[in-house]
């Protein structure tokens, strides 16, 4: 859908998902894509989704070790596909 989601911290109890050009979220360095599956949710149902979800992901709950951009990804993936992300990607959270 040519969109990338992603979660951060700020200090307010508002949203701390966003959206940015696929590949080029500020402050980051692409790595590689990984193919976790396919979702069968059109653009406007997808944005409508993670409109739903900006509750359960306001800023100010971001937390490095228990609620970070993976455990999003993670999420966001699950309902979307019915698949998580792999287990490596989140691996220093769990050390």
């Amino acid at each position: 859908h040519n969109v990338e989601y992603g979660f951060g911290a700020h200090e307010h109890a508002t949203t701390g998902i966003f959206e940015v050009e696929p590949k080029r979220c500020p402050g980051f360095t692409f790595r590689k894509s990984i193919l976790i599956g396919k979702t069968d949710l059109g653009p406007k149902e997808v944005r409508s989704f993670m409109e739903k979800l900006a509750e359960a992901y306001s800023g100010n709950t971001y937390h490095l070790i228990t609620k970070n951009c993976n455990h999003f990804c993670n999420d966001v993936c699950n309902r979307l596909t019915g698949k998580p992300i792999p287990r490596w990607v989140n691996r220093l959270a769990r050390l």
